[in-house]
């Protein structure tokens, strides 16, 4: 093997294994989680959701449920040790006018994992930082199933319907 090729997979499992405990680490943040945030000018509440993907790595969305904004996508999400970051820069459509969202969130996991206490700072327009405490409400989703098709639903039916004086033959 030449020394190129040694030292490209040298590299790349080594980025592997650096990656892995981050996003474990990720992962456990899958789920529901609700709280209030109070921005001096009205109390909202929200919801993040977190998904993880096969490989650990999150994605996530908020809904703001007192304005029925839902799907903010958040663009960057950071976990270094209990320090949590988000970026959220997405555009949503409120009563069919599309609005801009920026902001970061900026908090701290707690030590049984259950809950989040930081600030979030709207960046446009350019806001105080408001607290926000998030808790953790429901575990990580399973992932959807087709349903099941129900036994004798399929086939043929025959039957007669009586509207006197005709009678209608359903087939």
């Amino acid at each position: 093997m030449k020394a190129a090729s040694l030292l490209k997979l040298s590299l790349s499992t080594l980025l592997a294994v650096a990656t892995i405990p981050f996003c474990a680490a990720q992962a456990n943040l899958a789920g529901n989680w609700e709280g209030t945030l109070d921005t001096g000018g009205g109390t909202f509440h929200i919801v993040w959701h977190a998904v993880a993907a096969p490989d650990g790595t999150l994605t996530s969305t908020f809904d703001n449920i007192d304005q029925s904004i839902y799907g903010i996508k958040v663009k960057n999400l950071s976990l270094k040790g209990s320090d949590l970051t988000m970026s959220v820069d997405d555009t949503v459509s409120i009563n069919g006018q599309d609005v801009s969202i920026r902001g970061d969130f900026a908090g701290k996991l707690s030590s049984d994992g259950n809950t989040i206490t930081g600030t979030w700072t709207q960046t446009d327009p350019a806001q105080p930082p408001a607290p926000i405490e998030l808790k953790r409400v429901a575990p990580p989703a399973a992932p959807a199933t087709a349903p099941a098709s129900k036994p004798g639903a399929v086939g043929n039916r025959f039957g007669t319907l009586g509207a006197r004086p005709a009678q209608l033959f359903l087939c």
